[in-house]
């Protein structure tokens, strides 16, 4: 049981200023300004809302990052927070005080250790403040600037941001209120989340995320997401066609090219991510086609690429740059060679690249190692859920053992180690070292791992690294780190050329 720190003495001191409300708020014009940031905490934490309100129009910085505080938004917080710069907007500032212009309530969750270093992290802002960093994309000046993150869900919006949202609007001509990360998550529209988007300047929306919209839902958002010029990360996830249009292809070709339509051409879009969308099948030439600006990451995972994007993604010039490239759960068609012609292209500055859970077979990896021989500055490679012979992997694993500047390796356990769905454990624990000792041959190794597939009736996944051998997760389906679609694979192995076992993770166990 670990012991916590004794309370300092200014902790003490702040401890029973904070209980005499009335003789705190009075001393506040003669409070040191080193001591504000330790008040201010204090007083947030044991919600005393009058001490809030007092201590916002005499704060002694240019910003109050509160987010760093908020673990849940807390309205009645809000509400002081609110009051005290309304103090600032309609009377004169005290000379020595009223500093304030950025009320920041973003939760980056900055902290490593939020419950010891919170408090830290806090005060830090300030030790370090030199200028008042206000919103760059802010049409015309503003007394104040508000900062937060906008979530609208299921076309409602939590009772803070509704609250903000209208204080806001009722001081337009001094406070600007900005949403730099916005997420919409919705099978409906309503007007509540319309009247969001037309109030809001979209152009301090830097990542968008957008989830759970049938392609005919776009249509709506279409002239608000045209809006953000100023976007570089869009998340796409879960988007669908509609229910009613099935079966008929040309209403299915018509709501897809709306959707891409929507949209924006962007000049500063550098992340695109799309995950678990099927409606955007075949679409992905449009939807690059739609980029101003070189990619740095591109992600689609659990999706499906049809031959013609494929085809496509080598052609694209604003993928030259890309650092970061995520396909994993994603099915590729059988010809990935063009796969291997982007990887060629971009090999002087990809750093990531995940394939986990592709299901490419010995043909399909083949193809790509040439390519992949030359990606000079990768750190990451993710390879695990692919069907592996022993002999392709070795030869893999020559391939990787160039590449100098890995930080981690993640690798299958090859298609000889498996007796149905159970894998041979005291088998690979033999193999585990040979294969590592190729990687060495070429560099030191920092984090390589090879993993085996969980198995559909336990659970549980099988590890080798440079420890040796572990099993991770349990019998219980509940508490399993395995992803469900791990079941699905598992199963289709089994269908292909096995029966059905439980996965053995005892390295005890006999062999069959």
């Amino acid at each position: 049981m670990r012991h916590q720190a004794p309370p300092t003495l200014q902790q003490l001191a702040f401890e029973s200023l904070l209980k005499k409300e009335a003789l705190t708020i009075s001393g506040l014009a003669g409070l040191p300004w080193f001591l504000f940031p330790a008040a201010f905490e204090r007083a947030f934490r044991n919600n005393q809302t009058n001490i809030l309100r007092a201590m916002v129009p005499a704060w002694p910085f240019t910003s109050l990052p509160v987010g760093i505080l908020m673990k849940t938004p807390h309205l009645e917080t809000l509400k002081a927070l609110l009051d005290g710069l309304d103090v600032l907007i309609t009377e004169e500032p005290c000379p020595r005080r009223g500093k304030i212009r950025v009320l920041d309530l973003t939760n980056r969750d900055t902290c490593v250790n939020r419950s010891q270093s919170c408090e830290r992290e806090f005060f830090l802002q300030f030790t370090r403040e030199k200028t008042v960093e206000t919103c760059p994309y802010s049409r015309g000046k503003k007394y104040l600037h508000v900062i937060n993150d906008l979530k609208i869900m299921e076309s409602r919006c939590g009772e803070c941001t509704t609250y903000l949202w209208r204080w806001a609007q009722q001081r337009q001509n001094s406070v600007h209120l900005c949403y730099p990360k916005s997420d919409i998550l919705t099978s409906k529209l309503f007007p509540t989340a319309i009247d969001f988007l037309k109030s809001v300047d979209l152009h301090c929306v830097r990542e968008l995320e957008v989830r759970f919209l049938c392609i005919e839902d776009m249509g709506p958002f279409g002239p608000y997401l045209r809006q953000m010029q100023n976007l570089h990360t869009l998340r796409l996830a879960y988007i669908r066609k509609d229910s009613s249009i099935s079966g008929s292809q040309e209403l299915e070709e018509e709501c897809m090219n709306k959707l891409v339509s929507q949209l924006p051409k962007l000049h500063c879009r550098q992340h695109l991510y799309i995950d678990d969308s099927p409606a955007l099948v075949g679409s992905l030439a449009d939807c690059l086609g739609c980029l101003k600006k070189p990619l740095e990451t591109l992600s689609i995972t659990h999706c499906y690429i049809i031959q013609r994007d494929l085809d496509y993604l080598p052609l694209r010039l604003n993928l030259s740059s890309l650092k970061h490239l995520y396909l994993s759960y994603t099915m590729l068609d059988r010809c990935i060679q063009p796969l291997g012609y982007l990887l060629e292209s971009v090999k002087g500055t990809l750093e990531t690249l995940d394939l986990a859970g592709c299901r490419l077979e010995d043909s399909q990896f083949s193809a790509l190692m040439p390519a992949l021989s030359q990606c000079s500055q990768l750190l990451k490679i993710d390879f695990y859920m692919n069907e592996l012979s022993l002999p392709v992997l070795k030869q893999l694993l020559h391939h990787t053992a160039k590449l100098n500047k890995l930080t981690k390796e993640t690798y299958p356990v090859p298609l000889e180690y498996y007796d149905g769905c159970r894998v041979l454990v005291r088998r690979f624990d033999e193999l585990g070292p040979e294969l590592l000792d190729i990687l060495r041959s070429e560099k030191q190794l920092k984090e390589v791992c090879f993993f085996a597939v969980a198995g559909p009736t336990c659970y549980v996944r099988y590890a080798y690294d440079l420890k040796g051998s572990r099993c991770l997760g349990n019998t219980a389906a509940a508490s399993c780190p395995v992803m469900p679609m791990e079941y699905s694979y598992a199963r289709a192995m089994v269908e292909k050329v096995w029966i059905i076992e439980p996965l053995d993770c005892s390295p005890q166990s006999p062999l069959p």
